[in-house]
């Protein structure tokens, strides 16, 4: 399934007016009303002048997903308050790669920038030579 993304562009002097940019992206996701607020300029409310449905290549997708959970049985709350999932996935989601240890912040943040301007295909050799 392709991903889509639609660029739009508004009257450029009156964005400039505003000191507002005039050009402006949104990514369509499944049955939201993405093709209805692609029509509006997010940050001045002007009308598009045009817009122009793209693409998007299939890079890598990184997530942070919180790892905090409650034991219910035990009663317990707060495990792994301020830790995080590493996560990859191809653009449409259909394959998503979780990491099986938890990070803090800073080091979850550094251990993204391995898949930054990579390939899905790419990603996943990396992924599992890091073994995440």
């Amino acid at each position: 399934m392709e991903k889509i993304v639609l660029v739009a562009d508004s009257n450029d002097e009156n964005a400039r007016e505003k000191g507002v940019p005039s050009i402006w992206h949104t990514v369509v996701h499944g049955h939201t009303n993405s093709r209805e607020r692609a029509k509006i300029n997010p940050w001045n409310q002007d009308e598009a002048i045009y817009e122009k449905r793209c693409f998007l290549m299939d890079d890598c997708v990184i997530s942070v997903r919180p790892a905090r959970y409650e034991d219910r049985i035990g009663k317990s709350q707060d495990y792994n308050k301020d830790r995080y999932f590493i996560e990859i996935a191809n653009q449409d989601g259909s394959i998503i790669f979780s990491s099986h240890k938890v990070y803090p912040w800073d080091k979850v943040l550094e251990l993204s920038t391995y898949f930054r301007g990579l390939s899905f295909t790419a990603a996943t050799r990396v992924w599992k030579a890091k073994k995440f």
